[in-house]
Parts: structure tokens; C-alpha cells; sequence
């Protein structure tokens, strides 16, 4: 009788030996992934940018812009349990002339969170842009958004005009109050992270998704006095830049 019970419990153990070899010898489970684009679409209020037209911040002042450009990197999406999905090797010069920018496949799943920089990172930023092919994002571009190896990138640019008169008359075309505005933000300082949590990201196998990222100019704005506060090359102006820069994360929301 003993030996039959060492029997059956050598054999139980066998079995179960045997089944945990062939449980971690089974392939793991194959994740279906799906096409995922941004498309991203700078706003002033509820309003799509509009080179042609004056805009108007939140302190009434006005101004108009002839460019808005900024360089997206360092994308990842976060489910809700705290899984990341790194989206390695993605860089975008994001501006008006194209909407959308394609993740390539991504796992399906729900994400909470898109995550990404504003600006690139030191090993990027201080790189050569001629070594990068016309296609890529990197490489030299016109107009120019780079100043030189030392300083880097230009992380965001936004140019144009601002109406800096007291009574806030339009007088942009008008002799000497019209004046230039320009913000050009960068240096390893005032790369900026993102997130965007206001809606949930849903991604279906065999449904290519399309999230629309808005981006409302009129946060740059804030604490800003377009009067005496219209011009920034970073360097030379560092608590301007500052806090123009400060003001990226609070852009962005997912329509």
C-alpha cells in the first residue's frame, strides 16, 4: 500500500512537471496591432488657425501669425493599468500645411494617456541635420528651424505680427506700431512633456484609428503681455522663453 501511494505521487509530480514545461514552451499570446495617425490641428479658441486673419488672446490683445511649428517627440500611449507603449524612433516636425502623422501599428487595446515631448532630446537636438535625408523631419529645413550644433533645434517657432497700442486699434499695416512677433523656444532646458488625458484612445483590430489632437494657441498666452512681451529668440530673453515654454503642456486635448 506505501508503495503504491509513492507511485501515485511520483506520478502526480510527473504530470505536473511535464505540464509546466509545455506551458512555458507555448508561444505567447499574439497581440493584434492597428494603424494609429495624429491628427493634429492648432486652434485659436474654437477657431482653426487662420494665417489670413487677427486673432485675439484672452487679454483682448491682437496679433496674426505667418508660421507655427514645433517638433514632437518621444510618443508613448499608457493603458489604465500603468501599460506603456513606447512608440520608439518617432519624430515630427508638426505645422498648418500637413494634419496628419502616422504611428504606424500599434496594439490594439483602450489607452488613457498619449504622452509625447515637445522639443527633442539631447543626444537629437545637439546632432548633425545634414546628415538626415530631405524627408526627415531632422534634417535642414526652409525656412531654417535650427540655429547650430551647439544650440540645437528650434523646438517651437511661432512668428507674426501684434497690435501693441494702448487702445487696441488695429494698426498692424500702420507705421510704427506695427510691431514683430516671433517666439523661437529651444535649448535642452525647455524640452517640455505632454499629456493628454482628457478622452480615452480606443484602437479596434481592423479599424485604422484617427485621434485628433487640438492644440489652442491662446494658452502660449497666459501671463503674457503682448505689449512689451512679443519677441523671443530664447537665448538673450530666457524668462520670456521660459514662460512661453511653460505654457506647452496646457495646449493640447483630444477632440
Amino acid at each position: 500500500m506505501k508503495n503504491l501511494y509513492i507511485i501515485t505521487i511520483a506520478i502526480i509530480a510527473s504530470v505536473a512537471v511535464s505540464a509546466c514545461k509545455k506551458n512555458e514552451s507555448d508561444p505567447a499570446p499574439i497581440i493584434p496591432t492597428q494603424t494609429l495617425v495624429l491628427r493634429m490641428t492648432p486652434k485659436i479658441g474654437a477657431d482653426t488657425l487662420d494665417f489670413a486673419s487677427t486673432h485675439i488672446t484672452a487679454n483682448n490683445e491682437r496679433y496674426t501669425l505667418s508660421s507655427f511649428r514645433y517638433y514632437m517627440s518621444n510618443i508613448s500611449l499608457i493603458k489604465n493599468d500603468g501599460t506603456e507603449e513606447a512608440l520608439t524612433g518617432k519624430v515630427f516636425l508638426i505645422n498648418p500645411n500637413t494634419s496628419d502623422y502616422s504611428l504606424g501599428n500599434v496594439p490594439a487595446g483602450t489607452y488613457n494617456t498619449i504622452k509625447f515631448s515637445v522639443g527633442l532630446n539631447n543626444e537629437l537636438n545637439h546632432g548633425d541635420p545634414t546628415k538626415y535625408p530631405v524627408s526627415n523631419p531632422l534634417a535642414i529645413q526652409s525656412p531654417g528651424i535650427h540655429w547650430s550644433w551647439n544650440s540645437g533645434y528650434i523646438f517651437m517657432m511661432m512668428e507674426g505680427t501684434c497690435d501693441t497700442t494702448d487702445t487696441n486699434v488695429d494698426v498692424l499695416t500702420y507705421g510704427q506700431y506695427s510691431h514683430d512677433l516671433f517666439y523661437h523656444i529651444g535649448t535642452d532646458a525647455l524640452l517640455k512633456d505632454v499629456q493628454v488625458s482628457n478622452a480615452p484612445i480606443t484602437i479596434l483590430p481592423g479599424v485604422n484609428k484617427v485621434v485628433q489632437i487640438h492644440s489652442n494657441i491662446n494658452q502660449l498666452f497666459v501671463g503674457v503681455d503682448l505689449k512689451t512681451e512679443n519677441r523671443s529668440h530664447t537665448m538673450g530673453s530666457m524668462p520670456l522663453a521660459t514662460k512661453i515654454a511653460n505654457n506647452i503642456p496646457s495646449m493640447f486635448t483630444i477632440e
